[in-house]
């Protein structure tokens, strides 16, 4: 997606929300607004649908270490710093969630937040239907400064840093008379690239350096695809949508696999079943055929239509052969109505009838065979379904 929104989350839920809306082919605004609150974040909704949604979060809500550890042990980096971090926070570690922002040689940046304030922002989020799969850190966005300078601009009441070390901060600006020679004291000669005017104090060992005045979120938004470390890591690891369903409809989806599994058993016996008694059938049919033409050595289906078609044109219609004559009329109605198949075929000499059992795939095709048979008359049984066909009986008697 070329078009980006860009949401600044603020500490609270009751503080202004920055968003706009760039576009990355173009590199320029496309809209751009603040909420007076996050009860108004769902008017953003529908800007949220159809592009990807980037979460900047206060850097006043974050706290960035830098702790020994040899590459050795960068690996399993998430099983110490818990002891390490203990005695340069003033909270329980437990509390807090842990990000890896870098590695080098023998250290690694980490960032701390904490587990309520990540609850707050996915609230905020999950109210208004928005997802996002990437959160940054807001301060960590503004442009890269070189050596012994620093990146500033103001935005709402706060000031936002970058210095060059990767550690960002922000400061309230009603704070910045007590924080700024706190932050000459630790970049001493400290050269600040400032975006927006800077602000009317004099701090010996910082100098304010004059940029071109840009719009601080859309300064924030051309820095964001730049910044790699994303906050989503570890328990709130992001995944699809997608994915997320799949997972609470994933026992669901296992019990119909089985379901269908056990069906499709059934279906293949049952199918298996039906074939050994057409076999049968057949079989019968042919042994039948042998006692009435001895004299055919190698016989074929085709062979048996045919002989029986000759011998009923021989016979005729007062032929005393009434089981060869009723056997080959069947013949030629199967060859009509190929969707029934035989299950079984017994002829009762002393009733002068056959009792064919048989299956289709519906009612009307054994109405369609009780029609083709005439002059015949037919006497139908019960029918029923089973395992997705109609099996059911015809009596079939010759005419009085």
């Amino acid at each position: 997606m070329s078009e980006q929104l860009i949401l600044r989350l603020p500490s609270n839920d009751k503080d202004v929300i920055n968003w706009i809306v760039w576009s990355d082919s173009e590199q320029e605004v496309i809209a751009a607004g603040e909420l007076s609150s996050s009860a108004e974040l769902a008017l953003l909704k529908e800007k949220a649908d159809h592009r990807r949604v980037l979460v900047l979060v206060s850097a006043a809500d974050i706290t960035m270490h830098q702790l020994a550890l040899p590459k050795s042990a960068q690996r399993s980096w998430q099983q110490v710093v818990s002891f390490m971090l203990e005695e340069q926070l003033a909270q329980d570690p437990d509390s807090l969630h842990v990000c890896l922002v870098g590695k080098a040689k023998d250290t690694i940046d980490i960032a701390c937040v904490s587990h309520q304030q990540m609850t707050l922002w996915q609230d905020m989020l999950e109210t208004a239907g928005i997802h996002s799969q990437t959160w940054l850190v807001d301060s960590m966005c503004l442009p890269k400064p070189e050596a012994g300078q620093a990146s500033a601009i103001q935005l709402n009441q706060q000031w936002l840093f970058r210095f060059s070390d990767d550690h960002a901060i922000s400061i309230d600006q009603s704070w910045l008379s007590v924080a700024l020679p706190l932050l000459a004291n630790k970049y001493p000669e400290l050269s600040i690239q400032h975006y927006s005017p800077a602000p009317e104090l004099e701090v010996t060992g910082l100098d304010w350096s004059a940029r071109s005045p840009e719009l601080a979120m859309k300064l924030l938004a051309d820095g964001s695809h730049k910044n790699k470390f994303n906050l989503l890591q570890g328990q709130y690891a992001s995944s699809n949508p997608l994915t997320a369903i799949l997972k609470r409809w994933r026992k669901v989806a296992i019990a119909a696999g089985i379901c269908f599994t056990l069906a499709l058993t059934h279906q293949l016996v049952e199918t298996y079943n039906t074939q050994q008694q057409i076999a049968a059938v057949n079989d019968n049919i042919r042994q039948v055929y042998k006692r009435v033409f001895p004299e055919v050595s190698r016989v074929r289906d085709s062979r048996i239509r045919s002989d029986f078609r000759k011998a009923i044109a021989d016979i005729g219609q007062e032929s005393p052969q009434d089981f060869l004559m009723m056997m080959v009329h069947l013949s030629s109605a199967f060859d009509r109505h190929r969707d029934l198949d035989p299950l079984s075929l017994r002829y009762d000499h002393s009733k002068g009838e056959i009792r064919l059992q048989a299956q289709a795939k519906n009612f009307q095709v054994f109405e369609q065979f009780r029609q083709a048979v005439q002059p015949f008359t037919t006497e139908q049984g019960t029918l029923s379904n089973k395992a997705g066909a109609v099996v059911g009986t015809l009596i079939i008697r010759k005419s009085s």
